[in-house]
């Protein structure tokens, strides 16, 4: 794994010192080994397969990554990948296959277009190959989150028993306001807020701190926004490939000392909160 996220090659032909680099991931590595007192962490926020813009992550690389920095399990979705149908059906049934072959360690959810015809359809086959839950990217696929359409499809993922991952940063416009709306129209609904609404996140935990289905994801997240929310709320994420595991390891570490987090938030952060979202209360 390579936290400076570019090629190697590239690196080593303008001059780079790849030996020092590695050397520093290393530091990093020992540096977050005993983070969270050997909870079985769950990293909330991966994309598998090649995205739109280029970025790609293989199951191989994704389990090799989770077995380096002691992570038991990774909710993983779709790239931006539409495919022909968009509605992601290639790209969907690529995510479960991995799961399938993860023997666990891949948690399936499916990626959907509101937006489009067919969503509905999507789901209704995504589920009968075991997915878990949805994935909304309202930048990438260009919908607003309070649209009927959105909706209609979160509702349709709480009647499954879904929780819906649901992109809220990093592009996206002023989301305290449409997320209410959105989740005064689907009562019940469980949302995991990427990047915990980093450009909108304090706003954001405002209008949520009364709604208890609200989660948000440290994914790609500002360290001030993650000290500022409480820990019960946070899922440790890390959108590879866009990030790494490494640094997202190291920023719930330094939220946590700057929190003042207990060994139990620490835990519930890394994985506790997850594995309720995911599996139910232990």
């Amino acid at each position: 794994m390579r936290l400076w996220g570019g090629d190697a090659a590239a690196l080593e032909r303008a001059g780079a010192d790849l030996p020092a680099l590695a050397g520093l991931e290393d530091g990093l590595a020992a540096e977050v080994a005993g983070l969270g007192g050997g909870v079985d962490a769950v990293d909330a926020h991966v994309h598998l397969g090649r995205d739109a813009d280029g970025h790609r992550l293989a199951p191989a690389d994704l389990l090799a990554d989770l077995g380096r920095w002691g992570i038991a399990r990774a909710v993983c979705f779709a790239a931006n990948d539409p495919g022909p149908d968009d509605q992601f059906a290639d790209a969907n049934a690529a995510v479960l296959d991995a799961a399938r072959e993860a023997g666990g360690r891949i948690v399936p959810f499916c990626r959907v277009d509101p937006g489009r015809p067919g969503a509905a359809a999507a789901m209704e086959r995504a589920a009968a190959g075991g997915a878990r839950g949805l994935k909304l990217h309202p930048v990438a696929q260009r919908f607003r989150p309070e649209d009927p359409a959105v909706a209609a499809v979160v509702r349709d993922a709480t009647a499954r028993g879904w929780p819906v991952t649901i992109h809220a940063g990093f592009g996206a416009r002023p989301l305290a306001g449409p997320l209410g709306e959105l989740l005064d129209a689907a009562p019940g609904a469980r949302l995991v807020l990427a990047h915990a609404g980093r450009g909108d996140a304090r706003a954001i935990a405002r209008a949520v701190a009364t709604r208890p289905g609200v989660m948000l994801d440290t994914s790609l997240a500002a360290l001030a926004d993650v000290v500022a929310l409480p820990p019960e709320r946070l899922l440790f994420g890390s959108d590879r490939p866009y990030g790494e595991h490494g640094t997202g390891l190291l920023l719930v570490a330094r939220a946590a000392e700057l929190g003042g987090w207990s060994g139990a938030q620490v835990a519930a952060v890394l994985g506790g909160n997850a594995r309720a979202l995911l599996d139910g209360p232990p």
